[in-house]
This record gives structure tokens, C-alpha cells and sequence, in this order.
């Protein structure tokens, strides 16, 4: 997996690169902004004309060095600087210096002093608009007038590139209620976890990572518990198979799902199930939609519960499924329950009893446990709620959780000894407060109707076979986004439905497979 770092950590890579290596802050300057004019270069072969916006600080004086790169190879520089040379640091100022004095030579550069948000309009003819005005020191608000800018910039329909961190976003906490809209965020130091989830995720767009001329071996040493999960990883994830397996021994999962109003998340998630490798599904619903369930599923085994017109679960149902409870490898638990009053209590029981190994809960299952969530023991447990299920089961409204989202995941699974599955654009894992992976597949295709579902039954295959948590709830959430890619890649994102990435789970373990391979 790959690590990830908070703006501390990196901001110390550099005061040792200076105090310890003896590095002068300037020559760091000069090979960042040296291989991010490369890196633009590259992205962007057909720019002819490149607008700057610098800030006072050092992220400011990156913008001014790239800016001499780029017209040093030809490009039409247009740079517009907040702030006077007197108000900038000292890297800031001599390279902005040394711009303005090969703007008196060259007839490709233009530097002028942001005065109000007219002069802004100018950038709107070139090509490419580059964000140096803030970087990675920012937190809370934007004010003016770099709010406007933003704002303004945002509205340019041309190509954009962040320098280090999207003005407006904390590259900790990955939140910004403003923030300049990057096609291209090129990083410096090392991946800044607040770059890849939340508003990090939606306006940074493509991150790369670029050198400043000391190697990254010194983050060799630091501790992280923020993650990045790679293909190589969930490969070595996916559960191993022997040669004697035998339908039991394969992975026995007791799929409690579904119910006269919704029986179709009990078929999504039970083919899932069933697609990930379990060998033995079995499927608690009432009699009244056994036929519908059969006709769409003829592998499943139904175990029916309550009379011959029971809709829903009740607790007096526990009773008759116990012995399959205890039975199974995993308990999924929750896709298209409802939320009658009894089913709520069924699910409290069950989680009381505590007689499965292993339970996922999901949908239904979490908006039963909210008022009884202290005296339930989840270490055994995956959680796998969306952003507003989560909201509701902490009593957090989602745009405050929105500012700090890491720590409210963290302190949740520490706090309940448990992992959590918080899914989004992109699913974060927080296991047991000690760590935090981020997927790094899926789009927005997978915002629809059983897309969780389907995760549900790909969780609980995958840890059926396992018996383990934390490695098959990764392999689950990356193959499951990815089977929502290889879908985009072939259809759009427009198309995807949720029966749809289940029949993808071989193709995507198949793709997995070969691209690690070659």
C-alpha cells in the first residue's frame, strides 16, 4: 500500500532537507519547479500559452520559477502576482525577481500586480491556468481576494494545474468550501492524504507526485496509518483456494436480507455472494417471495421464516434461524431488511447474542443499531454505511462531518473496536482506529440503486473463505470499484447497474490478475 502523510510530516522533509542536508531552500525551489514544468510539459504537448496566478509565500515562488521554465521553452507566460515584493518570503521574492527582470527581455512574458478581479480575465485565452497561491499551508476559509479568483477561475473553461495542493483545500483533512478546480495537482515531497478523498478527491483530479532533488528515502522512517491500497496489494489480499476445497469448506455465508418490500437486495447481494467465491449461501426470506427469489436465483438456498404471511423479520424469527447464524462463516446482514419496529429488534438481538464469527452490516441493519450502538460489541464486525448513514448513526450532519472526515472514521472504529467501510467518491476502510486505507478504483457510476448490495455480498464471500476481516474488506473494495471501471471503460458510467458489476467480479479479478502479471 501506498503511505500517505500529513502536511507536518512533509513540511519537516523539508526543514530537514535545509537544516540537516544542507540543501539551500532556493536550490529545493529550482528542482521542484524544474520537474513540475517537465511534468506539464509532458501532460500537455499542445500548450502555447500558460496563465500563473503566484501567492506572498513559497508556494509562490514555485509559481514564479515554473513560470521561467515554461517560457524558457517557448510557451506564452502570463503571470499575475498577489501582493507587493516586500510582503513576499525571501525564495518568493528572488525568484519573482528574476522573473520580472526577463520580462523586460522577452516579449513571451507578461507579469502584472493583481489589482481587482478584471485583471483575472486575461488568463481566461490561454491554454492552461496554474494555481501557485497558496499550497499546502492552507486551513479554514478562503477570503478575498482569493475567493474570488478562485471562483472567477473556476468558471474558465480552460485546462487547469495545482501546484502542491488546490488553493482552498487542507491537504489534511481533505476539505475546502471553495477550491480552485484542478484538472492536474502536481504534489511535492511526498502523497498528502488530504489530496485523495472528499474534496481532495473532486477537485484535485489527476495527482502526481514530483521530487525536490533529495530522494524520499528520509520518509523511510516516518510511521503513517494512512493508506493508498495498489492492485499488487489487493491481489495478495484475494483469499487462497486449495485444491480439496469443497462447497462447505469453500466459505458458508447466512445472508439475512431482503423482505416482501425489497427482495431484490436479497438477490444482489446473495449472487455476490455467491460470484466471490463462498461455496454456501443461504438466504433468510419470508415464503411470500421464495418464488421470486428462486426464479431469479436458482443456486440459493432459502431459509423461510415467520408464517405464510410474514413481510418482514421479527424477533420471534431468531428462533428459526440460530442454528444457521451459528452455522455460517459470515452473517450479511441488512440489504432491503426495512425498518419495521420488529425488524429493527431482530437485528439488535442478533447483534447482542453475538452467535455469528464474522457479520457484515449494512443499509437497513445500521439505521437499526443507532440507539443501542454503545452496548454492542463490532469487533467482529464491518460496517459499510454511506456518508449519510453515517451521519445518522453518529448524529454528525454530513457537511460538518465533511471537515474532518478522517478523524470522525477513526475515532468511530477505534472507539467501537471495529472497521468501518465508509462508502463514497472514494470508500475509505478505518480499521480499528490503527489504520486508513483509501480505494483507489471505482466512479461515479456506482452512485445508484444496489451498488451496496453488491459490496455487501462481495464483503461477506471474500471473508467467508478468508476468515479474516481486514485483507478480503480490501480485496472486496477495490475489485468492486474496479469491476464499476472496466464497466465505464466499456459502456460509461451512465450504465452501470448494480447486477451488472456482480457479473464484472470475475472479469475485474481476471484484469487484476493479468496487468500485475505482465
Amino acid at each position: 500500500m501506498i503511505p500517505l502523510y500529513s502536511t507536518g510530516q512533509i513540511r519537516n522533509f523539508d526543514s530537514f532537507a535545509i537544516n540537516s542536508l544542507g540543501v539551500p531552500s532556493i536550490v529545493l525551489m529550482e528542482n521542484a519547479a524544474k520537474n513540475i514544468s517537465n511534468l506539464i510539459l509532458e501532460k500537455f504537448p499542445n500548450i502555447k500559452s500558460v496563465g500563473i496566478l503566484c501567492g506572498r509565500g513559497n508556494n509562490g515562488g514555485d509559481g514564479f520559477t515554473v513560470a521561467r521554465h515554461l517560457s524558457n521553452a517557448g510557451l506564452i507566460v502570463r503571470c499575475i502576482h498577489l501582493g507587493n515584493d516586500n510582503e513576499m518570503t525571501e525564495d518568493c521574492r528572488t525568484n519573482y525577481n528574476i522573473l520580472r527582470n526577463l520580462a523586460k527581455t522577452r516579449k513571451n512574458i507578461f507579469l502584472k500586480k493583481f489589482n481587482s478581479i478584471n485583471d483575472v480575465n486575461g488568463l481566461k485565452k490561454t491554454d492552461l491556468v496554474i494555481d501557485a497561491m497558496l499550497g499546502s499551508g492552507f486551513s479554514g476559509e478562503l477570503k478575498e481576494p482569493i475567493l474570488s479568483i478562485v471562483k472567477k477561475v473556476n468558471s474558465f473553461p480552460n485546462k487547469k494545474v495545482a501546484i502542491d495542493v488546490p488553493t482552498g483545500l487542507n491537504s489534511d483533512t481533505g476539505y475546502g468550501s471553495v477550491v480552485f478546480n484542478s484538472d492536474l495537482t502536481i504534489t511535492l515531497g511526498e502523497l498528502k492524504k488530504g489530496l485523495l478523498f472528499s474534496n481532495g478527491y473532486e477537485f484535485c483530479g489527476d495527482v502526481f507526485l514530483e521530487e525536490i532533488g533529495v530522494g524520499r528515502d528520509y520518509f523511510d522512517r516516518l510511521k503513517t496509518n494512512s493508506f493508498l491500497i495498489e492492485p499488487e496489494d489487493v491481489l495478495s489480499f484475494l483469499p487462497t483456494r486449495s485444491k480439496t476445497l469443497n462447497k462447505y469448506s469453500a466459505g458458508k455465508v447466512l445472508n439475512i436480507s431482503g423482505s416482501y418490500d425489497y427482495p431484490g437486495a436479497a438477490i444482489l447481494s446473495s449472487a455476490s455472494a455467491f460470484i466471490s467465491g463462498a461455496g454456501a449461501v443461504i438466504l433468510t426470506v419470508p415464503d411470500l417471495v421464495k418464488k421470486y427469489i428462486y426464479k431469479n436465483l436458482p443456486e440459493i438456498v432459502i431459509q423461510v421464516y415467520g408464517d405464510k404471511n410474514s413481510k418482514f423479520l421479527k424477533t420471534e424469527d431468531y428462533k428459526t434461524i440460530r442454528e444457521k447464524i451459528r452455522w455460517a462463516d459470515v452473517v450479511a446482514l441488512g440489504c432491503g431488511l426495512g425498518r419495521e419496529e420488529e425488524t429493527i429488534k431482530f437485528v439488535n438481538l442478533l447483534l447482542t447474542r453475538q452467535e455469528f464469527k464474522f457479520c457484515v452490516i449494512d443499509a437497513d441493519a445500521i439505521f437499526a443499531i443507532k440507539e443501542n450502538l454503545d452496548k454492542l460489541n463490532l469487533s467482529d464486525c464491518v460496517l459499510t454505511p454511506h456518508l449519510g448513514e453515517f451521519s445518522h448513526l453518529i448524529s454528525i450532519p454530513i457537511e460538518e462531518m465533511k471537515k474532518d472526515l478522517l478523524n470522525y472514521g477513526i475515532g468511530f472504529s477505534k472507539k467501537y473496536k471495529t472497521t468501518l467501510v465508509l462508502k463514497g467518491a472514494p470508500t475509505i476502510v478505518f480499521h480499528k482506529g490503527e489504520k486508513v486505507i483509501i480505494n483507489s478504483s471505482g466512479n461515479n457510476g456506482l452512485a445508484k440503486f444496489g451498488s451496496g448490495d453488491a459490496l455487501t455480498g462481495m464483503l461477506a464471500g471474500f471473508i467467508a473463505q478468508s476468515k479474516k476481516i481486514l485483507e478480503p474488506t480490501l480485496a472486496a473494495v477495490y475489485i468492486h470499484g474496479l469491476a464499476a471501471d472496466l464497466i465505464r471503460d466499456k459502456k460509461t458510467e451512465f450504465s452501470i447497474l448494480s447486477s451488472e458489476i456482480i457479473k464484472y467480479i470475475p472479469t475485474a479479478i481476471s484484469y487484476l490478475r493479468s496487468s500485475i502479471s505482465e
